[in-house]
């Protein structure tokens, strides 16, 4: 008979470790608490469906990339040569990061020379800097996670424009704050993924030509239920129980209780900790570290007009109340589909809709000057206030690895240590190591 597992949430983490057991033969059983599949990565209101955030694959992106070509919807998510990063600076300048037909990491070093973005003293500092971590001489300093972004790219001499025009859009775009929040570490990690990688594709970018629901989580919901996987949606689970050095079954909401050999929790580190008995809270230092982690809100305004308008495009905003814009053709190529993004800012979380869609058609007017009219076919505010685990100094040592205190309970999702920013990518890569780490299990 299988080993059966229980999978506590039904998005990516959850759903990925579901599909790597299942795909091995294992009896698996995953509840989600709403009425669908997906977690935070749609938008939860009534109607049609939208991504909360609009995703933006990279070439580094593997997890991400490998599991759309194992679900046929690749093709959708192609990366592309000719997308690149766009910075859109004071005055309309708009500036592209270029990434020249060169080795890696050369290409990154060319580009960086031609990159406008920069005043030409901060492009050399920089590329000091590059060099030197490139050949590790010096080593990088072992505190980079006890410090901001901000503070360190001040001391590597990076002027102030350069910082607030092109550092903090970058970090807000890769890591989900402004790098007088995130850590160096956090911002250092995603840059070096990103440019200096030793595959120059890995910087390359895709904005795939579907949503996360039809891309993703519906093919993934298909394979689950063809491999025998039973998943119960409305499902809320209320306490973990737990004896020993075991837990031995999930009480719901309607009172009832399951049980499996092996559990995953796939949610968000602040429902972990309510779904703990106080005991074991208060007990154990992997548990309690988890009330040092937060959040940062990200709000999406998406919108489709009937112009046709340049796309796909990834421009990123410096000094504006957005931070980045996503565009991509509608579908069949009729019209355009926008999304503007702001993340890091829970002011924004107040505004009423029509104020957040003027602020919006503002931030359009500036990334797409002179297109004339344009007909809102569609548009939908997301807020979501816990979009992004917040990369500031000294979290990292908080973000938990996937084997718990109990040696049948497994942590995953995109917060935990999976070296990555809190995204898909950090998501899937949790969730297909717990997997991995129960199929590894002899008992």
């Amino acid at each position: 008979m299988p080993r059966s597992t229980l999978i506590i949430g039904g998005g990516p983490a959850g759903l990925a470790a579901a599909f790597r057991l299942s795909s091995k033969g294992h009896a698996v059983t995953l509840i989600e608490q709403n009425g669908r599949l997906g977690g935070r990565l749609l938008d939860g209101g009534a109607g049609a469906q939208f991504d909360t955030i609009p995703p933006v694959l990279m070439g580094h992106h593997t997890a991400t990339l490998a599991l759309l070509k194992e679900l046929g919807t690749a093709d959708s998510s192609a990366l592309s040569r000719g997308l690149r990063l766009e910075f859109l600076l004071p005055g309309g300048h708009l500036v592209p990061l270029m990434q020249p037909w060169l080795p890696a990491p050369v290409h990154t070093i060319a580009g960086l020379l031609l990159f406008g973005g920069l005043p030409l003293a901060d492009r050399w500092r920089l590329l000091d800097v590059i060099e030197r971590s490139w050949e590790g001489d010096p080593a990088l300093p072992p505190n980079l996670d006890q410090r901001t972004a901000e503070d360190w790219l001040a001391e590597r001499k990076q002027s102030e424009r350069a910082r607030a025009e092109i550092w903090t859009p970058l970090a807000r775009f890769l890591i989900g704050d402004d790098a007088t929040t995130v850590s160096a570490a956090a911002l250092v990690g995603a840059l070096t993924r990103c440019f200096l990688a030793t595959r120059r594709h890995d910087a390359r970018l895709a904005v795939p030509a579907d949503t996360l629901q039809n891309l993703l989580l519906a093919p993934l919901a298909a394979r689950l239920a063809q491999a025998g996987t039973a998943i119960r949606l409305n499902a809320a689970a209320v306490l973990l129980q737990i004896e020993r050095d075991r837990v031995t079954g999930v009480r719901l909401r309607d009172g009832t209780t399951l049980t499996a050999d092996r559990y995953v929790m796939a949610l968000p580190h602040t429902q972990v900790t309510a779904l703990l008995p106080e005991r074991v809270l208060t007990h154990y230092s992997y548990f309690q570290q988890l009330t040092q982690l937060s959040d940062s809100p990200a709000l999406t305004v998406h919108l489709r007009i009937d112009t046709a308008l340049q796309a796909p495009r990834v421009v990123l905003f410096a000094r504006r109340t957005f931070h980045w814009l996503v565009s991509r053709p509608g579908q069949r190529r009729s019209g355009t589909v926008i999304s503007i993004v702001a993340t890091g800012k829970p002011e924004l979380l107040k505004r009423t809709d029509q104020e957040l869609l003027s602020l919006a058609l503002d931030e359009l007017s500036y990334a797409y000057p002179g297109p004339g009219a344009i007909k809102i076919l569609d548009w939908r505010v997301v807020r979501e206030p816990r979009a992004f685990l917040t990369m500031s100094p000294g979290a990292r040592v908080h973000r938990p690895l996937p084997q718990s205190p109990f040696q049948n309970l497994f942590i995953g999702g995109d917060w935990t240590d999976t070296g990555l920013p809190a995204t898909l990518e950090s998501a899937l890569v949790s969730g297909t190591r717990c997997a991995d780490m129960i199929l590894a299990k002899k008992e």
